[in-house]
């Protein structure tokens, strides 16, 4: 290996240069819903991802520059890139291809300037039309073409990458304001490999594998995928979608015969394997997906995990779930219930959260494990606002405070965004997590354990994303004026998120508030009609669960009460 490459890249090139081992399979769904597996070793990766880094020097032209990730699902040419990025000074951004509007893919255009598009057969036909008509100055390149590109040598490879140059652009998810464009850098995603080793106790001399069905597009996937790029002998199943035969999939991978095979998952997959089991249609043998399930080390993050997902991971995998806590600013990883706890240690530690009192008063919090020394450390503090008294004062053990943190694993900035960007951290501590939370000393060593009770703010938690409560109220308010004839003035939305159907998922509850006769004449049709039609016509975060006609409660300065609100739906 020549010498004159930059650390960053000798750390993917190990990995990879000579090297014939398997590498990643890529599972796909045909339309009669039969897998599709495509195998690269890691000699055939290498050279697609060279392939890749030919098409970046060819249409982006500047170093340094952007290009933007618009795929429809989880691609294996979409790693290629990734890989491709280091070798040209290039970097990917992404967009959401979930819940990403044509809007806010043209503002994530605006505000990263990218010399290419990159995109796949399966990303949205209409929004691609509008992007070559709005942007026609901007190449777009199907991925469909790249294995008859012409490999970039290895000796032309950049080698001057450094630690704090940005890896990657990840966005909020958009659901509580205007999306930021969090830089990543690769001293970040360094330190998620090692934390992750340390958290799951990994060992170099593991046969080592993961399993990842969780969108690229999140910082999830994207850090969990690099460590394994990172890592000599690991190996990648990739799999295109969440499907029925994620299950099925999931025996056929453990039948490797992996010393680990992690795979990160949300709680709601298992509502969903639940759901199956239920109505019959699991794609195997209950008893062999627990044989399988057993011996997998299953990384769940994105929700809190409460008795039900407890009580399900008993069933299936017969042991207590490894849970990991983090955000996209922190390069996904902050805590983690470590690998070495052993099943009534985790269970004692989990139970201490459910049942914890706070001044008399309950303040149920979900286990979300401890720090991993060096790379990062956490605090409980009463206030994340510079102007108060309080700021960054340390909570008492158990008092429920706002969690902060600071380590490698720390963003470099909000893109074009240094207000914000100053706003979240402070002396390294980035502040901006707005989780409360709370710690209470370990049952095992000195370490604190750490608790997560709530959002600060009001939102919504569904499908893994936050959904702010005025967002939503605008749009369900605009959906109401568009399809019921109201006028703006006769009525007025509220809504408020309540675990009612799932632990770990809010239901949307709609508070519906007449102003006028005219709109209390709609009540009947609005009774009938509107959880069906909404659901069919307002985006994901919005689609409503419960309805209720009430007075919207609000304080004497007009501000929602929201714990009101919940008293409402107590009954449901």
């Amino acid at each position: 290996m020549s010498t004159s490459f930059s650390e960053v890249f000798k750390d993917y090139l190990s990995s990879f240069i000579d090297n014939d081992d398997d590498f990643l399979i890529y599972y796909s769904f045909a339309a009669d819903k039969s897998v599709q597996k495509r195998y690269f070793s890691r000699k055939e990766f290498f050279s697609l991802s060279r392939k890749a880094a030919s098409v970046l020097k060819k249409y982006a032209k500047t170093p340094g520059s952007f290009f933007l990730h618009c795929f429809g699902c989880n691609h294996y040419a979409d790693l290629a890139f990734r890989l491709a990025a280091p070798m040209t000074s290039h970097t990917p951004a992404t967009i959401n291809w979930q819940a990403d509007t044509f809007e806010q893919i043209s503002y994530k255009i605006k505000l990263t300037s990218p010399e290419l598009i990159i995109t796949d057969s399966t990303f949205s036909p209409e929004i691609l039309t509008l992007i070559k008509k709005t942007f026609p100055k901007i190449p777009i390149y199907d991925v469909a073409m790249l294995e008859d590109e012409i490999e970039m040598p290895l000796e032309k490879c950049t080698s001057e990458i450094e630690p704090e140059d940005t890896k990657i652009v990840i966005f909020t998810s958009g659901t509580t304001g205007r999306p930021k464009g969090v830089r990543l850098p690769y001293r970040a995603y360094r330190c998620n490999r090692e934390t992750f080793q340390q958290l799951l106790d990994i060992s170099p001399e593991d046969k080592f594998a993961v399993l990842i069905v969780n969108p690229m597009h999140h910082t999830n996937s994207t850090a969990i995928t690099d460590w394994a790029m990172r890592r000599p002998g690991s190996h990648i199943h990739l799999l295109q979608k969440y499907s029925t035969a994620y299950w099925k999939i999931l025996t056929d991978v453990e039948n490797n015969q992996y010393d680990r095979l992690v795979a990160p998952v949300v709680a709601r997959h298992f509502d969903f394997l639940e759901t199956l089991v239920a109505e019959d249609r699991l794609p195997l043998e209950t008893s062999s997906l627990k044989k399988t399930m057993a011996k997998i080390d299953f990384l769940i993050g994105s929700a809190p995990v409460g008795p039900t997902t407890v009580k399900c991971l008993k069933e299936y995998a017969g042991r207590i779930p490894v849970v990991r806590f983090g955000s996209t600013e922190t390069c996904l990883q902050v805590l983690g219930i470590p690998a070495n706890m052993t099943d009534d240690q985790r269970l004692t530690a989990l139970k201490k959260g459910w049942d914890h009192t706070w001044n008399d008063e309950s303040k149920t919090g979900y286990y979300i494990g401890q720090t991993a020394e060096p790379h990062n450390e956490c605090r409980i503090v009463e206030s994340i606002k510079r102007d108060d008294v309080n700021y960054l004062k340390d909570c008492k053990t158990g008092q429920p405070g706002y969690l902060i943190t600071r380590g490698g694993n720390i963003m470099s900035e909000y893109l074009n965004n240094p207000v914000a960007t100053d706003q979240a951290i402070d002396n390294n501590w980035y502040l901006d997590l707005k989780d409360i939370c709370f710690a209470l000393p370990a049952e095992n060593g000195n370490k604190l354990d750490y608790y997560w009770q709530s959002r600060d703010s009001f939102m919504l938690i569904k499908g893994g994303s936050n959904y702010a409560y005025d967002q939503v109220n605008a749009e369900l308010k605009n959906f109401t004026i568009n399809h019921f004839n109201l006028a703006e003035t006769s009525f007025d939305i509220a809504v408020v998120g309540m675990k009612i159907d799932s632990e770990h998922e809010d239901s949307c509850c709609v508070i519906f508030e007449f102003k006028d006769e005219y709109a209390e004449e709609k009540r009947e049709e609005l009774e009938q009609s509107f959880l069906d039609t909404a659901r069919k016509h307002v985006s994901k975060g919005a689609k409503p669960d419960y309805l209720s006609f009430n007075k919207i409660p609000k304080n004497f300065k007009g501000a929602f009460l929201a714990k009101d609100a919940r008293q409402i739906f107590n009954n449901v």
